[in-house]
């Protein structure tokens, strides 16, 4: 038997399509609600992994010798830049939420009348 897992994330994604395919037939408080989430999800689905591949700050080395501690080098103050195999995909989320949260927000002040 297959090892294969349910990803409730497919299950949004056809969502957010059918109610963006059905957006004049559906209340335009449930198409604001329904952008605005799969934005919010893909922000901080970006920042989570643009935190993962930030890595932890150096640390300091402790070496003993003589009954003598010593520390060498100092440790960075916070994490590094990624690099740009770890980066591609957090900008990727980051951006597509971003629009998400635009096209949600145009949509709340066109529905307004603004």
């Amino acid at each position: 038997m297959g090892s294969r897992r349910f990803d409730w994330r497919w299950v949004a994604l056809i969502v957010l399509l059918v109610v963006l395919v059905n957006r004049a037939n559906l209340p335009w408080q449930l198409v604001v609600v329904a952008v605005a989430a799969g934005g919010g999800y893909l922000l901080r689905e970006g920042w989570r992994i643009w935190r993962l591949y930030g890595g932890q700050p150096a640390r300091t080395r402790v070496q003993y010798w003589r009954g003598q501690r010593y520390e060498s080098g100092p440790a960075r103050p916070g994490p590094a830049l990624p690099d740009w195999s770890g980066l591609k995909p957090a900008v990727l989320h980051l951006i597509f939420g971003m629009i998400l949260l635009l096209i949600a927000l145009a949509l709340l002040l066109q529905s307004l009348g603004l």
